[in-house]
């Protein structure tokens, strides 16, 4: 196992083809990301292919409670249908969805991966993480996310009553817009020394999503691709052969090819 910034990275594993998809965000009321989702497992089932969620498949996941109830339980049971079909799912934790545990897994069949992964995807060796990682400047996220992501606070958090829970993933939700609305847009940007950290491993090719843009671009040693937030555009990459190409879904499948989106800006 190798890391990256932080990250560790797991073994991707071998298939014929893949889909990813990332920011997902499904909300407590549900809505048209989960008949989306719906046709993702529908699509990746028909071709045969695995489906790798890269982070923030929830808008919030606070507790190990929330898989019984509500949205938690009814995409759990979607994932469990697919899976129990033979479509392997894998789900990146993300910066709302980290406490992703055992019992979501154990409820839905996907296997829940605590960082990125790295692996041969359509010709190249990839490394695949959610994003929040490669935001360097984004100094206040990154202090926070060393002692949310402690054993103990997770282990105290994963522990809340569901009705405490809601409540405190509410609030941290909130606190979050704001934040990201009146900050520094700049911060919240990838840096380009972090995207070269992913090419320095020996990778050729890296797939991010979390910063809720469109992009595909070319650094020194590879290839970068972010996927967009799902639940807005409902667009992901599909493997064929040597080539990763974007297409949009939707409740009934996959759908069209979208044309190849332009660079990211980096920030320094």
């Amino acid at each position: 196992m190798t890391g990256l910034l932080g990250t560790p990275l797991f073994a991707a594993g071998e298939a014929a083809t893949t889909f990813l998809i990332s920011d997902l965000h499904v909300p407590a009321g549900g809505g048209q990301v989960v008949a989306n989702l719906g046709g993702v497992l529908r699509a990746a089932e028909a071709a045969a292919a695995r489906v790798f969620v890269l982070g923030d498949l929830f808008d919030s996941y606070v507790a190990r409670a929330q898989v019984r109830t509500g949205i938690w339980r009814d995409v759990a049971a979607r994932f469990a249908a697919a899976t129990a079909a033979g479509t392997e799912v894998v789900l990146l934790h993300g910066n709302r969805d980290f406490l992703l545990g055992p019992e979501f897994a154990a409820a839905s069949g996907v296997r829940i991966v605590a960082g990125g992964l790295r692996g041969q995807l359509a010709g190249a060796d990839t490394v695949l993480v959610h994003g929040d990682e490669l935001c360097q400047n984004d100094l206040p996220y990154q202090r926070a996310k060393r002692w949310l992501r402690h054993p103990w606070t997770r282990g105290l958090a994963r522990h809340l009553p569901l009705r405490a829970a809601l409540a405190v993933a509410a609030r941290a939700r909130a606190k979050s817009r704001r934040v990201v609305s009146t900050g520094d847009q700049r911060r919240f940007l990838p840096t380009a020394a972090a995207v070269e950290a992913a090419f320095a491993t020996g990778a050729r090719r890296l797939v991010f999503g979390h910063i809720h843009r469109f992009a595909h671009g070319q650094r020194e040693g590879g290839e970068y691709w972010v996927l967009p937030a799902f639940d807005e555009a409902s667009i992901g990459l599909v493997t064929r052969g040597d080539s990763l190409v974007p297409v949009r879904f939707d409740a009934a499948g996959l759908g069209a090819d979208v044309p190849l989106p332009g660079p990211c800006p980096l920030a320094s």
